[in-house]
């Protein structure tokens, strides 16, 4: 619990925002001025490994930054068009971890859990991973993150917008590339790449489905006040979000009814469990009220911030309800 502001602050200056007008607002406080539908990129080189191939991919964020991503997808399509996703890592690792050869984690207790992106391809799927705004090969030294969030500010451009821009042009990359279906595009990633998943999801529509693992979700008042707050830049902290609404807010009026999973282990230190009790209680009766209570899903495992093989499995499945069948 933090005791660097009073427990009973409340925000300046309330506003109720309309169920309507909630995606709206949401992009603004992201500081996007719009949603692209479409994104130049360039394909680079291509190379077979293990019955899948993998294509170098490249493109811009608003900011004029060149992202690179690796596509990999099976070389027996056996369908048309192949369901994609979008999987990004978390601070400490990597597209290319995402991409390793092998499905494993380097520690046990914590960390990433490395090649889940290649075995998503070896079942089927066409899996386009970046290394997302905020990982540490992007952005350097914290301290070089910190003043560039801090000049960023004044402009009301805060790094989460930056990282949920990047992750929808991700997704249209994926869309436009050949035999791809861009009517089944779906995102994971764990933890930063979590909260990449839900923050697209909530201000692209055409989104099919994400599934977000430990991705910084519940309520963010819950997380100023009983998180750990010291893990974090002051970056994951969305300026003014809370005059307007909160994390059940904007997953009740952006995401739903669209199908929506999350992992939320009982011990997250980024997702305390009274917040992700109130996202329930109110996204949950969303999902019933539009007769498909079945497409919001949560995970509560017992357990700490950490990628294990068993949430792979979740995702997977997941995916293989609402992105498959590719052929109907």
């Amino acid at each position: 619990m933090t005791d660097s502001i009073p427990v009973d602050i409340r925000p300046a200056f309330p506003m109720e925002v309309p169920r309507g007008q909630v995606r709206a607002k949401f992009q603004e406080l992201l500081g996007l001025d719009e949603v692209p539908t479409e994104v130049d990129f360039d394909v680079g080189a291509s190379r077979e490994e293990e019955e899948l191939r993998f294509t170098d991919v490249s493109y811009a964020n608003y900011m004029g930054e060149t992202i690179s991503a690796i596509m990999a997808r099976p070389l027996e399509m056996g369908v048309d068009l192949l369901p994609g996703v979008v999987g990004m890592p978390e601070t400490d690792s990597s597209a290319e971890e995402v991409m390793d050869p092998r499905l494993y984690r380097p520690v046990e207790e914590r960390g990433p859990l490395l090649g889940w992106g290649r075995e998503m391809a070896r079942r089927g799927y066409a899996v386009l991973s970046f290394s997302p705004k905020g990982t540490v090969v992007r952005r350097g030294k914290l301290e070089k993150w910190e003043e560039e969030t801090k000049l960023l500010a004044p402009y009301g451009r805060p790094q989460l917008g930056i990282l949920a821009d990047e992750t929808v042009r991700a997704s249209l990359v994926l869309g436009a590339m050949d035999g791809i279906d861009p009517a089944r595009i779906g995102l994971t990633g764990m933890s930063l790449g979590g909260l990449a998943s839900w923050l697209a999801m909530s201000i692209a529509p055409w989104i099919r489905t994400s599934a977000a693992v430990c991705g910084v979700l519940g309520t963010m008042e819950q997380m100023v006040h009983h998180g750990q707050v010291r893990r974090h830049s002051s970056a994951i902290f969305i300026p003014h979000m809370l005059r307007y609404f909160d994390h059940p807010e904007i997953v009740a009026a952006c995401i739903a009814p669209r199908p929506f999973m999350m992992v939320a282990p009982t011990e997250d230190d980024d997702m305390p469990r009274a917040g992700v009790d109130e996202l329930v209680r109110v996204v949950a009766p969303v999902y019933k009220a539009a007769g498909h209570p079945e497409y919001y899903r949560v995970h509560r495992p017992p357990g700490v911030h950490t990628h294990k093989l068993e949430y792979l499995d979740w995702v997977v499945a997941w995916f293989e309800e609402y992105l498959k069948p590719v052929t109907d």
